[in-house]
């Protein structure tokens, strides 16, 4: 951190390894509710060696070629966040500016929020220009073309005035999934942070900022993220199914044990045949006719799920492909079709979803 705009020596480094230590550290996990798993081979790192030092940038790539966004915004010194971006990229291995704090070989390039009023070209005939973060603090925001589990990242040279820095995590609907204080370790001072394998982040945001004064500078490098498989919700499932012969003897109103499933199908027209869907439905598929050995299975299984019976997705996936026959839009062949007849029979008789009813 900067203590003033200029300093006058090199100050020793410090090697502080950040455990993540709730009650050292005052962490707060909000419980990612995301249910996931980490795809093997798929763990990556931002770590800004091939990012350009010395210019404004919106965009870095992870080691594996990932295109991530960044935006950092500089606090001026009357505590006002500016809104365009500052983004820039600090070679630790090189001093520029007056950032000797920021100087240790074994990192390279670091992103910093570049500071307000200097020129961030590096000329060695100009004292206090080139690449220099921000005295006053910001935010970083660092964001995933697609949800991620972040692992960790180290950061830079938090002062011990610098006591209200944060590391947050968003998901892609911006609501906060995690956060973590930065420890005010001193100038110079190397932190690991742990994000606890937070799944299902959209946005990193860093906040360097002090609790008595406009302060915060700093700078982060490898960030460690990892796509993540999201294990979809279970499926519902719900009331049961009955075949077709079932619905044919229980399609007449007039008796007793008419099911009330079919008030909307009586007189409707089935798709494109000239038929209602009863009459569909008690038509022989002669010959093997393989229209109306779907027809029935379909017709029986629409039923079913107008009477409460929930749906598997592959089931689903055969119905929905079938209505698309019935409405003229696909050509399959008769072997598909009849595949599709197959599962909706199994659906009907309880073979596959809820169960059969008896």
């Amino acid at each position: 951190m900067k203590t003033t705009l200029l300093k006058t020596g090199l100050l020793a480094l410090a090697t502080i390894a950040f455990m993540g230590c709730e009650s050292d550290n005052e962490m707060e996990e909000l419980n990612p509710t995301i249910s996931q798993s980490i795809v093997a081979g798929t763990c990556d790192v931002i770590d800004f060696e091939n990012a350009p030092v010395g210019e404004f940038i919106t965009e870095v790539q992870s080691a594996k070629g990932v295109s991530v966004m960044v935006h950092n915004m500089a606090r001026n010194s009357n505590g006002e966040m500016l809104n365009d971006n500052r983004a820039m990229i600090y070679d630790t291995r090189k001093i520029t500016g007056d950032d000797e704090d920021l100087y240790t070989p074994e990192w390279g390039n670091t992103l910093i929020i570049q500071e307000i009023g200097v020129n961030p070209v590096d000329d060695p005939n100009v004292y206090g220009d080139g690449p220099n973060d921000n005295q006053w603090g910001g935010e970083m925001m660092v964001t995933f073309p697609k949800p991620m589990s972040l692992e960790s990242m180290k950061v830079l040279d938090i002062d011990t005035y610098e006591d209200n820095s944060w590391v947050y995590l968003y998901n892609e609907n911006g609501e906060e999934l995690y956060k973590v204080k930065l420890q005010p370790l001193g100038n110079s001072s190397r932190q690991t942070v742990d994000l606890k394998k937070t799944a299902g982040v959209k946005m990193l945001k860093v906040v360097l900022a002090g609790t008595q004064s406009y302060s915060g500078s700093g700078a982060i490098d490898d960030i460690m993220f990892c796509e993540t498989a999201v294990t979809p919700p279970a499926e519902e499932v719900t009331g049961c199914t009955r075949t077709q012969g079932y619905w044919k003897n229980h399609a007449d109103p007039s008796k007793k044990q008419y099911n009330s499933a079919w008030d909307n199908y009586l007189e409707a027209k089935f798709y494109s045949s000239d038929m209602d869907y009863l009459t569909v439905l008690k038509t022989s598929p002669k010959g093997g006719d393989e229209y109306y050995i779907l027809a029935h299975q379909f017709i029986a299984a629409e039923l079913n799920v107008v009477s409460g019976a929930s749906m598997p997705a592959d089931v689903k996936a055969a119905w929905d492909a079938a209505e698309a026959y019935f409405k003229g839009e696909t050509t399959p062949t008769r072997t598909e079709i009849l595949a599709w007849a197959t599962l909706l029979d199994d659906y009907n008789n309880g073979k596959v979803g809820p169960g059969h009813c008896d």
